[in-house]
C-alpha cells in the first residue's frame, strides 16, 4: 500500500466491471474492480495510478454495494483517509496531459 502515500487527494475513484457469458445477473462469474487515482511523482508530474481486484460473485455476493463497503472497511483500517468514488478519472486526467 505504499503506492497510496503518493495520491495527491483522498478520494479514489472506482469502477466494477462484471464478467459473464449472458446479460443475467446469475452468471455472473467474476467481478472486478479498479481503483484509479492521482499521485505525483516529481514536482511538476502527475501519473495516474491504477489498480484491479478481481472476485468471485460466489465468494462476494452479487451486491455490488457490499463489495464497495469491504474495500472501503479494509481502507479504514489502515487509517489512510481514503473514500472510495464511483466513477472514472482516466478521461480528466487524459483532458489535463
Amino acid at each position: 500500500m505504499a503506492f497510496l502515500e503518493e495520491r495527491i487527494t483522498d478520494n479514489i475513484f472506482f469502477e466494477i466491471k462484471k464478467e459473464s457469458q449472458q446479460d443475467d445477473l446469475d452468471s455472473i462469474k467474476n467481478i472486478e474492480i479498479i481503483l484509479h487515482f492521482l499521485g505525483k511523482i516529481l514536482e511538476n508530474s502527475l501519473v495516474l495510478y491504477e489498480t484491479k481486484f478481481k472476485f468471485s460473485a460466489q465468494d462476494m455476493g452479487k451486491s455490488e454495494s457490499r463489495i464497495i463497503e469491504e474495500l472501503q472497511k479494509l481502507l479504514d483500517t489502515a487509517n489512510l483517509n481514503i473514500k472510495l468514488i464511483k466513477g472514472k478519472i482516466r478521461e480528466i486526467y487524459i483532458s489535463y496531459s
